[in-house]
Formats: C-alpha cells, sequence, structure tokens
C-alpha cells in the first residue's frame, strides 16, 4: 500500500490512506466529513486587565481598615471597577480567535487540530478532502482489479 503524502507540516501528516494529527492517526476511510470552524477564547490583555483591577480592588479594600483610609483609598477602587469593566469591553471588542479542524467519524464529532492560523487550518481541511478523493480513487482501481 503506497503512503503518497499529500500534506506535512508541523504534527500534521495526510496521506490518502491515514489522517495523522500528533501522535493520534485517523483511516481516511473512517472519516465521513471535515470542517474547520472558528471560536473565540478569551483575550489575553483582557484577562490582564481583569486580573489587574481586581487586585487593586482587594488591595483597596485592605487598606482601608480606618474612615480616612477609606476615603483615600475610594479613588483606587472606582479606578480598579472602571478597569474590571472595560476589560469585558476589550473582550466583547478583541476576543482571541481560533481555528479548529474538525472530524466527523463513526464515534461522532472529533475536534483534532486547533490553531490561530486559519491558513493552516484551511490547508489541513483541504489535504484531508483531498485525501477522500485520492481514496476513494484508490479503493475503486482496486475493486475493479
Amino acid at each position: 500500500m503506497s503512503q503518497e503524502l499529500i500534506f506535512e507540516l508541523d504534527d500534521v501528516r495526510v496521506t490518502p490512506y491515514i489522517a495523522q494529527f500528533g501522535g493520534t492517526s485517523y483511516q481516511i476511510g473512517s472519516i465521513s466529513s471535515v470542517r474547520a470552524r472558528q471560536t473565540k477564547r478569551l483575550s489575553r490583555a483582557a484577562v490582564f486587565m481583569f486580573l489587574l483591577g481586581v487586585g487593586l480592588f482587594v488591595a483597596a479594600i485592605l487598606r482601608s481598615s480606618s474612615e480616612e483610609q477609606v476615603e483615600a483609598n475610594f479613588s483606587v477602587a472606582v479606578s480598579a471597577v472602571g478597569i474590571i469593566f472595560f476589560s469585558f469591553l476589550v473582550q466583547l471588542v478583541l476576543p482571541r480567535r481560533v481555528f479548529k479542524l474538525i472530524l466527523r467519524t463513526h464515534g461522532g464529532d472529533v475536534e483534532v487540530l486547533a490553531s490561530n492560523r486559519s491558513k493552516f487550518i484551511l490547508d489541513v481541511k483541504q489535504a484531508v478532502e483531498d485525501a477522500f478523493v485520492a481514496h476513494a480513487q484508490r479503493s475503486s482501481r482496486q475493486a475493479s482489479e
């Protein structure tokens, strides 16, 4: 059985018979479809700002043991709440985008690959689709022999 290479990059290798993602391999014949989708994750900037705001707020509360200190730390607490609110806005406007490759197998949908690079995911998707065609052609050729 020839293992003509269709695609290889990073830890991904696709032949007409096998699609390998890291240490996990899938037989092309057992894959019924492949799709790519975009999802959103937490922005690192938003997480950093949120933690900074919470830290400032907690520090303002801990430093406010007397009434004079409460008044002195009030502006810090208000600023902290503003930073926390701003972090939510940053997450809404600038979420981190992640692209995922999902295979449909006999056992259900399997997420096999995730990357920030959309072109990489789309190239792997195309390679798996090309492997479907090559596998079908080779299978029909072997059946007719």
